[in-house]
């Protein structure tokens, strides 16, 4: 069946825009590696439901970065809802939507089976006009999708957390956007199952700032927190993620001179279980406000979680003002991890910290490091800043041990306050650490080189 969209303007069917045959009608089925075996949802749903197809610029929209068009895309968008599902097109142009967004405060304007397509970054760009006073763009709703667009929010700080684009429900899927000069949030989710953030780049070009900001977002929805996110390929640039959620995955993102709270944050209990974290790069974290330290201002690490059974691989951390890793996490899995040139902001930082927080009753014990590598280039030259490779933050941390790894060539030591002491195992592993070990060892994209010394692990 050839596709069609109604103009409301002629009252008559027309073809689908070239720029969807084959690509977005089907909308790029995701395609994901499940990740570390814990978390392995079915993939976000494509956009295939419904035949609807609307074109904003036969509701009126303009595109041509003077006229405001939020009510045409309110209007192109409602007309996909009522028809039971199908696909918003947006073509080349740059679309003025309204400071207070496409639509009321609490009202969705992409709900579900409805799919907002562009024709590409760059190429659709909605633009905010002033200061925002909502969501610029609200979607609410089951297995709808947000693609291939541009969001423009004009450098504008809110005094509230206002978000780019807002995402509840299940199934959904964020792809391929910008959203550039970003003053609170890119993207926002809250709560929901199996949806997915993925191959999105944003950027912030202004400082940190009260409240809290960030490129991404994961949060609850009415105290019901994710299960089964995906955090993934994403590129930002001067704001970094925070996420909370159940068997999540955090996977190939790229996280650049963050200003607030780390590159990486993930949430600890009662919110957040066994995530996944993989292949991902946070570099250039300068200082900023963190509001979970006190309400200072302080430097910024790469990674930090909190999270029990976090699976933690793969990852770079470098040439952060704070630390390389955090770990407060009781029963994680480090495994292959590199950190180096941490500690710009002030002395004592490492590559590696094994954390407790006695108040939430978390910390790192009971987990285990294997094979990863902590040191400075310049060492040991005076300049070098990241003081140790290892270090376990205070008492409290118990039952942390270590296989292959190398802390050396930090500026004062490899390791401080280690309970085990070295970098060799001590202890037996559990059986069912050694099965989430086995788990990890047979992932496709764990590097062959880790694989065997994760084997080797299990072998002692």
């Amino acid at each position: 069946m050839v596709s069609k969209f109604i103009s409301p303007l002629m009252g008559q069917t027309c073809p689908l825009p070239s720029f969807l045959i084959g690509a977005a009608s089907a909308l790029l089925v995701l395609q994901l590696p499940r990740g570390y075996c814990q978390n392995a949802p079915e993939p976000a749903a494509p956009a295939t439901s419904g035949q609807t197809v609307a074109d904003v610029k036969t509701y009126g929209a303009v595109g041509d970065g003077r006229t405001n068009d939020t009510d045409s895309f309110n209007a192109a968008l409602k007309s996909v809802a009522e028809a039971g599902g199908g696909t918003c097109v947006v073509p080349k142009g740059t679309y003025i939507i309204s400071a207070s967004g496409i639509t009321a405060p609490h009202e969705p304007a992409v709900s579900s089976d409805v799919h907002l397509v562009g024709e590409g970054r760059s190429v659709s760009v909605l633009k905010v006009d002033g200061m925002p006073r909502n969501h610029l763009l609200q979607c609410d709703g089951d297995n709808w999708t947000v693609e291939n667009l541009t969001f423009n929010m004009g450098d504008y700080t809110p005094s509230v957390g206002l978000s780019a684009i807002t995402c509840k429900g299940n199934n959904w899927r964020v792809g391929n956007c910008a959203i550039v000069k970003s003053g609170r949030w890119g993207i926002a989710a809250f709560g929901g199952n199996n949806w997915s953030i993925e191959g999105n780049y944003i950027s912030r070009t202004v400082p940190g700032a009260r409240p809290a900001t960030g490129a991404i977002l994961v949060s609850a929805r009415s105290g019901v927190w994710s299960s089964h996110g995906r955090v993934v390929g994403n590129d930002c640039d001067g704001a970094g993620i925070t996420f909370s959620g159940d068997n999540g995955i955090i996977a190939r993102n790229e996280v650049s001179r963050s200003g607030f709270g780390s590159g990486i944050f993930v949430q600890g209990l009662p919110s957040t279980h066994a995530p996944t974290i993989s292949g991902n790069i946070c570099s250039d974290g300068s200082s900023g406000y963190d509001a979970a330290q006190g309400g200072g201002w302080w430097s910024v690490n790469g990674f930090e979680t909190w999270a029990p059974n976090s699976v933690i691989y793969n990852n770079i951390a470098h040439d952060n003002d704070g630390g390389g890793f955090a770990i407060g996490g009781q029963n994680s899995i480090v495994v292959g991890n590199k950190s180096y040139n941490n500690g710009r902001g002030r002395t004592g930082h490492a590559g590696f910290v094994a954390r407790v927080n006695p108040g939430k009753g978390a910390s790192a014990s009971h987990s285990i490091f294997i094979g990863n590598i902590a040191y400075d280039t310049r060492y040991p030259s005076h300049n070098a800043t990241q003081d140790y490779g290892y270090v376990e933050q205070a008492d409290g941390v118990t039952d942390v041990r270590h296989f292959g790894n190398d802390y050396n060539r930090n500026r004062v030591g490899a390791i401080k306050s280690q309970t085990q002491g070295g970098s060799e195992l001590r202890m037996q592993i559990s059986p069912e650490m050694k099965n989430r070990l086995k788990a990890l060892a047979e992932m496709a994209d764990l590097p062959d080189n880790l694989r065997r010394v994760v084997r080797e692990c299990l072998t002692r």
